[in-house]
């Protein structure tokens, strides 16, 4: 079987974890042609055994097929660059999912999406398109999570649990059985959420209550 050609989107952590772990991931076989990045001081730079060809207006210059992976942990950079780039008819946006993952029965994953292995996830659960889910992380029945949505290791998400747009559950967060999560929003690294959280706030704590209201998104770490 042919080799389908693979372009990676961001050279940070995330970036740097599909290209050590390809042979990690079911679904067709790829060679990577390298990274892309938007900061073009990165530009022509050798990462995880990889070249750096160029910014995001190089996959434009594409006249057949290629295949991209965004690997960017800000959940609203990556909607936007998802946003760029699905016009262009040449690009497709598989999901990258951990030959160690389970997944039940009935459970929808969209394009885009990646998890990481010891993931595991119930049954009635979506899983839209662009999500990251990090190692560890525990997923219970009937949840929703929403496009762009990242969720750091560790965290857990009791059933019926519903993440709007880009929100970030920072590590080993977690939610109880029926709440809700506003678009754009952060729950803090081990923060409970017990209530429904609105859009554009950080919460923290336990449980987690909202601290901070930002235009958008306004990140609690380093991008990755």
């Amino acid at each position: 079987m042919s080799k389908k050609r693979l372009l990676i989107f961001g050279c940070g952590n995330v970036g740097g974890f599909i290209a050590n772990n390809l042979e990690e991931f079911t679904g067709e076989q790829y060679i990577i042609e390298g990274f892309l990045d938007d900061d073009v001081q990165k530009i022509g730079q050798l990462l995880f055994g990889h070249r750096v060809i160029g910014d995001i207006d190089k996959i434009s210059q594409y006249v057949t097929e290629v295949s991209v992976v965004i690997c960017v942990s800000n959940p609203i950079h990556r909607k936007s660059i998802y946003e760029k780039l699905s016009s262009l008819p040449n690009v497709n946006f598989p999901a990258f999912v951990s030959r160690h993952v389970w997944i039940s029965n009935k459970v929808e994953i969209g394009k885009g999406v990646i998890i990481y292995p010891g993931v595991a996830i119930n049954y009635n659960t979506r899983i839209a398109d662009f999500c990251i889910i990090n190692m560890n992380c525990s997923i219970g029945h009937d949840c929703t999570i929403s496009r762009c949505a990242t969720l750091a290791p560790g965290v857990s998400l009791a059933g019926f649990t519903y993440l709007e747009d880009c929100v970030e559950m920072c590590i080993n967060s977690a939610t109880v059985q029926g709440t809700r999560v506003g678009q754009n929003s952060i729950v803090g690294g081990m923060g409970m959420v017990t209530r429904n959280i609105p859009a554009n706030c950080t919460a923290v704590g336990v449980p987690a209550r909202p601290i901070k209201q930002h235009c958008g998104y306004a990140s609690m770490k380093n991008e990755g």
